[in-house]
């Protein structure tokens, strides 16, 4: 009786074993099955590194940006547009985790994952994307040599008309294994993150208008920068006395570190991830990279450098571009997708645009006043003629990187003109002055932008 007694127990054991076995391979393969299947090594869905399956993805205007044609996937004709566009429409080995023939790679090949199986027709569905392919090329070319990232989008609609990120290559020629560590494969404008430098005045601005009733009003002292806690937050001018307004325009340091010790931690933290730090933002389902602002441990000296966008502070490209589209927009963004449409070889819808408005962000008061000090840093500082017939609000931005190496540049804004409703960031690593480098690659960009009734 024993010895049966154990082997019963024995075969309990082994079949609850077996239970909670396939239990867990059912729930990872309902969850995470797509991801197996979307491995660059799974020959259904790669042939010797390409989608075999996938159907013709264009940009707005129809122009081929990949296709598959006899087995084998190719990229846009013009080799400067191929380069433009990679790090959107992704690479032949699938090692652009964010370009969308990874991440809409079951829809592009029409693969039901439950049976194995692809459309009865032989071939993938279509994607048309916001992407004006020519305008990404214009900034590729804008960014040169340099590494970087310029996103520009409509915030009355939320659509993307330019996604570029530098470094690059053609995608018709891949690098040799190995590249991963040159940052080829990042899309910058999604998964980058930069210390913000003085484009994080506009996070502090927006806490002093939302916190400081008679913020409009009030003067600084700078003595070419401040003393806070006994140490020195310096400043590139002395600016004397000097009002809210021209504090930002003439970006000075001295106002601004005090203003973020005035308003304190807690303030400053609750505003910032309003704005979209500390989490991670989404476009059309791909994760970004969160920007980051923590000064729960800081001293004053340290929560002053914060509120200019030094200390700590890093900040995301494409959550600074939802930000601009917030202020350019009353307050409210509209959400930044870049997948207009997904179709069948018959031409039946199989994806819904993921358009729409996202979380308010600020209150359309404090929004209109903050486009209105952008404004004024065009026309009083950075000039118009620099900018011509864009009616321009922006921000600058030089952020020191560290010892020794040159500051990233940064140019952040909007245009308020009715047929150019864009919003658009520029980043440019290691570049220096964000107005006369990352401004000059908004510039040339937003020129060669197609109005909306184009």
């Amino acid at each position: 009786m024993k010895q049966i007694g154990g082997r019963a127990l024995v075969m309990m054991v082994f079949v609850l074993a077996f239970t909670l076995g396939t239990a867990i391979f059912l729930i990872s393969f309902v969850t995470r099955g797509d991801n197996w299947a979307a491995y660059p090594t799974n020959r259904h869905i790669y042939q010797n590194g390409s989608l075999v399956k996938a159907g013709t993805i264009t940009d707005r205007k129809g122009a081929v940006l990949a296709q598959t044609a006899d087995g084998v996937r190719s990229f846009a004709a013009d080799r400067d547009i191929r380069k433009a566009t990679l790090h959107a429409v992704g690479d032949l080995g699938g090692k652009i985790a964010t370009g969308v023939q990874n991440v809409f790679w079951q829809q592009l090949t029409g693969y039901e994952l439950l049976n194995g199986t692809y459309n009865v027709s032989g071939r993938g569905n279509d994607m048309q994307l916001t992407l004006d392919a020519d305008l990404c090329a214009t900034a590729a070319e804008a960014l040169g040599d340099r590494a970087g990232t310029v996103g520009v989008y409509n915030y009355k609609t939320g659509e993307i008309i330019c996604m570029t990120s530098t470094p690059s290559f053609d995608p018709n020629n891949p690098p040799e294994e190995g590249s991963e560590s040159t940052g080829l494969y990042v899309n910058r404008l999604l998964s980058g993150t930069y210390a913000p430098g003085s484009v994080f005045k506009l996070v502090t601005a927006t806490a002093a208008l939302e916190n400081i009733p008679d913020i409009e009003e009030r003067t600084f002292t700078c003595d070419r920068g401040v003393e806070i806690g006994g140490e020195w937050v310096s400043c590139l001018h002395d600016h004397g006395k000097i009002s809210f307004k021209d504090a930002l325009a003439k970006s000075c340091n001295a106002t601004f570190a005090q203003l973020a010790v005035e308003l304190g931690r807690d303030t400053m933290t609750k505003t910032a991830e309003k704005l979209g730090f500390n989490q991670s933002m989404y476009m059309d389902g791909i994760k970004c990279t969160a920007s980051s602002y923590d000064v729960s441990a800081a001293r004053d000296i340290e929560l002053a450098w914060s509120g200019m966008g030094q200390y700590n502070d890093m900040a995301n490209p494409f959550q600074y571009l939802v930000f601009m589209g917030a202020i350019a927009n009353h307050g409210q963004p509209m959400k930044p997708y870049l997948v207009e449409s997904v179709t069948t070889p018959a031409g039946i819808p199989v994806h819904m645009k993921a358009d729409g408005k996202g979380s308010r962000m600020m209150d359309a008061d404090t929004a209109d006043t903050l486009a209105a000090l952008m404004r004024n840093n065009v026309q009083s500082n950075y000039s118009d003629a620099s900018f011509p017939d864009l009616e321009l609000c922006a921000k600058t931005g030089t952020a020191e990187v560290g010892d020794n190496l040159t500051p990233h540049s940064w140019f952040v804004g909007f245009s308020k003109r009715e047929d150019k409703p864009y919003a658009f960031v520029v980043v440019v690593e290691n570049a220096g002055s964000g107005i006369t480098v990352a401004g000059r690659v908004a510039n040339r960009v937003l020129q060669a932008a197609p109005t909306v009734d184009e």
